[in-house]
């Protein structure tokens, strides 16, 4: 019998490496914080540890040199890098324990990553560690690309040459290590390539091998376009000033207006020095007033769209090409401008910012320099994009003054509208031609109706063959769409997109992208797009071997019936776990989703880049055994996802089973803590029996449960509690949906509930700039909630029965039951009340947290102390960039202002104000620090008619 080694163990030690590997004769040593640990027989060690193997005697200092190159290396690489069996020097070499995640492929690559080609030999013989990466079919030919590219740092080509090496030949791998990537874009992230390779086999191993190879180049390409268009929206808005000018212009402009208006008054008035505010009140304008005003706003237009394309043209092909691409622009613009006007608008004002009260001067500015001999050197560059800095808000400021104009004008002052609707624009066509088609363009009905006195739209006008520039009239307002499209290109989309229904602008100038729904694979990287396509095929999608392109590819996994099956299910959800839906893991700073059916695996599998909609966590899901949860941050980016299971007995709670972030990445791991804590704490599902064994008995026959009747049997007493409830609200609650929808009032619900959430918040803005809706009113009838009515009434025996009935209170989509309950008639009406009340009021909580104007003029009328606390309690809670002002000292808890008010008075407006703050999309469970931090604190811009004394006031005079 061999001498027992330090630490009692006898005979020679193995010790079990990651993927399988045993390594005997040698010992383990690892980095901790005291210093170099050995590990004896594997006592303390961690599942996937980082050591550094040796020589079992070897000396302390060589094992001290050895973990320390250990240390520098998993800093450099990660810990997947220490598996690929590095050169530590002193007979050492790296490596992980049992337990680590991917393959051995990963190891090397990451550590290749970090060694580069110089440093490759560390890895051993050269063919091994390319068999490591790319099977044992390599060839030379493959050696030597793979070396180009290592040497070129193009890892993104690299990474995914080593996943595809199991479904792509020799061949077809050297044209995928050739290709390239710009260097601030990963093409294909995640650190372990075995999880791409996954999914590549699922989708391309059913296709022809050729077939293979130009699917992959196709999404390569496709994945490249969308990062340059991000870069272009990047660079093109790089010609903008950094700072918001919008407000700036917007003050200043009033001011040029003002200054307009009193010479025309004194004018009028016989050039009195002296003017008293009857004399003003006496006064009625003019036609030629009008008609200048809408003269002014129509150049002003032209002007910022010239801006906006310029700068859009600088952003591309910098200061001197995009100058000169857009000369003709410059000059058309220019031809619109008055010398005499763009001074005045350049004129200094003190007090006012020092941008021109309107874009004539700049535009004129640049067609002199365009128009001069000047050099198109450094100094030239310098004169110009200062010039183009407030295109933006130009753009902006002269959309929301055309807004007014036409709300002050049409019905009152018709004849001068309908005047000036009738000119032409030949010569601004001539010069500038047609960025959407006329032959297209129906005009803006609400407003181009009034104008051109019921004539046909500019499209009807040119079915007889017209020419368009003769054809068309200002008041098609197609100038108008120009500008909003220019004001889109800036921010590298290629037009505006229609929003109909929802009042001033009528075109979103920055529209989401277009994009298919999930479960469709996204495209901004690789490794997402193939995972999600990997999905699909794991739900029953099956690869259409004809497929050339891959979005053919896509489409064929789309349309197979199986897809739509498997989407169409819901999970058994233990209600305790749906009552924790929504909330905020305390001190992690995310918020809990739960996955109520497979679509929500499919969303979230797409993005992540995991196998969680596998068939197994689908069918385990639906039988209730095991649970899924998303981790969402305060952005509502899916940060992590999870799978948990009952412990048993079941009355003992639950477990997380399974926690990884993006492409099966490891958590942070303070966040796994503290969410493993939180689960730790939730109920176990009580009455619902026993958790179910590791291993399953076999299925035996049994009679099929009755499925729950919750159309039948819950759906006529909450259909007679609904109607009720809809009977009973209150006036004005619809008239104040259709002043943000501005739609009559039966369809602003519908119109609310479909609009994204910058949409809503931009109706919600115009209805409250505007006058059209008042803050309190508005929130007073969002929380008329008809459906939540009804069910708090609904018979409890029914409640029970039905626990699902809670999810109505929430975003859909819905369970299929739940679906066909909210068709009914009146439930469906009740349904979307409910839904556009929460959304408008997430509408209201996006201003307010954006320090929007309009939520401090409107506090400035009219308050009421439950919108007031809720209002602070969530722009507390995250309010980046604004200027706050302090109520209490940190961790004061007496709010000063009469009557005064304490922070931790359960019953105190503070507390009850916490769960309408979340209403507003506040994570409340942040609030708390945020006093004790900071204290209370209060937009500064709410301060400002008379401070918080005055506005609290208002809030407490008005309450009820």
């Amino acid at each position: 019998m061999a001498a027992a080694r330090p630490g009692g163990i006898m005979g020679r030690v193995k010790i079990r490496l990651a993927w399988g590997v045993v390594a005997s004769g040698l010992a383990a040593w690892a980095d901790r914080p005291s210093g170099p640990v050995r590990l004896p027989c594997g006592a303390d060690a961690r599942p996937g540890e980082p050591v550094a193997l040796g020589p079992e005697d070897a000396a302390e200092a060589d094992a001290a040199r050895a973990v320390a190159e250990l240390a520098r290396l998993v800093r450099a690489g990660g810990a997947v890098a220490a598996g690929a069996g590095v050169d530590l020097g002193a007979g050492f070499r790296s490596a992980r324990l049992d337990g680590a995640r991917g393959d051995q492929r990963d190891a090397v690559l990451a550590a290749l990553r970090v060694l580069g080609l110089r440093g490759a030999g560390r890895l051993g013989d050269r063919a091994g560690f390319l068999v490591a990466l790319f099977g044992p079919a390599v060839t030379r030919r493959v050696g030597a690309a793979a070396a180009r590219a290592v040497e070129e740092e193009r890892w993104a080509a690299l990474r995914l040459a080593v996943a595809a090496s199991d479904v792509l030949g020799p061949e077809q791998l050297e044209r995928i290590l050739a290709v390239d990537a710009p260097r601030d874009v990963d093409a294909v992230p995640g650190d372990l390539p075995s999880v791409l390779a996954q999914h590549l086999r699922r989708v391309l191993e059913p296709l022809p091998r050729p077939r293979r190879l130009d699917l992959l180049l196709d999404l390569w390409a496709r994945v490249l376009d969308h990062h340059a268009g991000l870069a272009r929206r990047r660079r093109r808005l790089a010609t903008q000033s950094s700072r918001d000018r919008v407000a700036a212009l917007r003050e200043r402009r009033r001011h040029h207006d003002d200054e307009r208006v009193l010479v025309r008054l004194r004018t009028a008035l016989g050039g009195m020095a002296e003017i008293s505010l009857a004399d003003a009140a006496r006064w009625t304008p003019g036609a030629d007033y009008w008609r200048e005003r809408l003269d002014w706003i129509l150049r002003d237009a032209l002007g910022a769209t010239a801006l906006l394309r310029t700068a859009a043209a600088v952003g591309d092909h910098g200061p001197h090409d995009g100058l000169a691409r857009s000369a003709a622009l410059i000059s058309a613009a220019a031809a619109q401008v008055d010398d005499a006007v763009a001074a005045h608008a350049a004129r200094r004002v003190p007090g006012r910012t020092g941008i021109p009260a309107r874009p004539a001067a700049h535009v004129r500015d640049l067609h002199r320099k365009l128009s001069g001999d000047a050099p198109r050197d450094a100094g030239f560059a310098a004169y110009v994009r200062p010039r183009l800095t407030s295109a933006r808000a130009y753009g902006l400021v002269v959309i929301e003054d055309l807004a007014r104009i036409m709300d002050e004008m049409i019905g009152t002052q018709d004849e001068p509208l309908r005047t000036w609707a009738a000119a032409g624009l030949r010569d601004w066509r001539d010069a500038t031609g047609y960025r959407r088609a006329p032959h297209e363009w129906a005009g803006i009905p609400p407003w181009s109706g009034p104008l051109l006195d019921g004539a046909e739209p500019l499209y009807a006008r040119l079915a007889a063959g017209r020419d368009p520039a003769d054809a068309e009239l200002v008041g098609d307002l197609l100038w108008y769409a120009d500008l909003v499209d220019a004001l889109a290109e800036l921010h590298g989309h290629d037009r505006a997109r229609g929003v109909p229904g929802t009042g001033a602008p009528w075109l979103d100038h920055d529209p989401e992208p277009d994009a298919e729904p999930p479960p469709a694979p996204r495209t901004d990287s690789v490794t997402g797009a193939v995972s999600g396509a990997g999905q699909l095929t794991a739900l029953g999608g099956v690869p259409p071997r004809g497929a050339k392109t891959w979005a053919e590819l896509v489409g064929g996994l789309l349309a197979g019936t199986a897809i739509a099956e498997a989407l169409t299910g819901g999970f058994a959800v233990p209600p305790v776990l749906l009552a924790r839906d929504g909330e905020a893991v305390p001190g992690a700073g995310v918020r809990v989703k739960v996955a109520r059916g497979a679509r929500d695996l499919a969303e979230w599998s797409d993005y992540m880049g995991n196998c969680i909609a596998d068939p197994y966590y689908l069918e385990y899901g639906a039988k209730g055994r095991i649970a899924f949860m998303g981790l969402y941050d305060a952005h509502g980016m899916l940060v992590v996802n999870a799978e948990l299971a009952p412990l048993r007995p079941a009355s003992r709670g639950w477990r997380v089973n399974e926690i990884a972030a993006r492409f099966n990445a490891d958590p942070d791991q303070e966040l796994a803590r503290r969410f493993r804590d939180w689960v730790a704490a939730i109920p176990g599902p009580g009455g619902e029996g026993p958790a179910p064994p590791d291993e399953l008995p076999p299925a035996r026959p049994a009679r099929r449960r009755p499925a729950p009747r919750v159309v039948e049997d819950a759906g006529p007493p909450l259909r007679t509690l609904a109607r009720r409830a809809l009977d009973d609200l209150a006036p004005g609650t619809l008239d104040a949906y259709a002043a943000v929808a501005a739609t009559p009032p039966d369809a602003a619900p519908v119109r609310l509930r479909r609009l994204g959430a910058a949409q809503l918040a931009a109706a919600v803005r115009r209805a409250l700039d505007t006058g059209t809706a008042d803050l309190t009113g508005l929130w007073e009838a969002t929380g008329r909630r008809p459906l939540a009515t009804a069910l708090d009434a609904l018979d409890p025996a029914l409640r029970d029965r039905f626990d699902q009935l809670r999810l109505l209170l929430g975003e859909p989509p819905l369970p299929g039951q739940l679906r066909r309950l909210v068709r009914l008639p009146v439930l469906a009406d009740a349904y979307t009340l409910d839904l556009a009340g929460r959304r408008t009021r997430r509408a209201i909580g996006r201003l307010a947290r954006a320090d929007d104007p309009v939520i401090a003029r409107a506090l400035a009328r009219r308050a009421t102390e439950p919108l007031l606390c809720a209002l602070i309690v969530a722009v507390n809670c995250d309010a980046p960039g604004t200027e706050m002002a302090p109520l209490t000292a940190p961790r004061g808890i007496r709010v000063p202002g009469y009557p005064a008010t304490d922070l931790e008075n359960e019953d105190g407006p503070w507390r009850r104000a916490l769960p309408a703050a979340r209403e507003l999309g506040a994570d409340t469970a942040v609030f708390w620090d945020e006093v004790a931090a900071h204290g209370l604190r209060v937009p500064a811009s709410w301060l400002a008619s008379g401070g918080w004394p005055a506005l609290w006031s208002r809030a407490h005079t008005h309450r009820h």
